[in-house]
């Protein structure tokens, strides 16, 4: 594997982005029931969770780049992860605006597609199918 300085940070900065973007979906249902109004959550979506759904990707991009060619983004598992990324800055964006619109109802139907984004995006990620390749 790779083993530079700068890797292992953008590896850091990626899996950093990764619980911040996607822990606030587990949050959320506790802050609804604690009385958090719509306003306040679709503002954290809009300025915590989708940036870091922006830089989990940026980093991505970024150890592909310093892997010293171990990973490309030719690779089965690269194209799918981000395939996986932009879905869920979709669903994100659509929960932010679900908040925004007062429209509370169709959040557990997103917030589930982000779960799995997620659960995918972990497969991928420990698994790395068809690499190397």
């Amino acid at each position: 594997m790779v083993d530079t300085t700068g890797f292992r940070i953008l590896l850091l900065i990626h899996v950093l982005a990764a619980v911040v973007a996607f822990g606030g979906n587990f949050v959320q249902p506790m802050l609804v029931r604690g009385g958090a109004d719509n306003a306040t959550l679709g503002k954290a979506n809009k300025v915590i969770q989708l940036p870091s759904l922006i830089i989990l990707l940026l980093a991505g991009i970024g150890l592909i780049l310093t892997s010293d060619e171990v990973f490309k983004f030719s690779q089965t598992w690269v194209s799918i992860a981000f395939l996986v990324v932009i879905v869920a800055i979709v669903l994100q964006f659509l929960v932010a605006r679900a908040y925004e619109n007062d429209n509370r109802s169709i959040v557990p139907g997103l917030t589930g597609g982000l779960h799995i984004c997620l659960v995918i995006a972990l497969y991928l990620m420990i698994w790395k199918p068809g690499w190397p390749s």
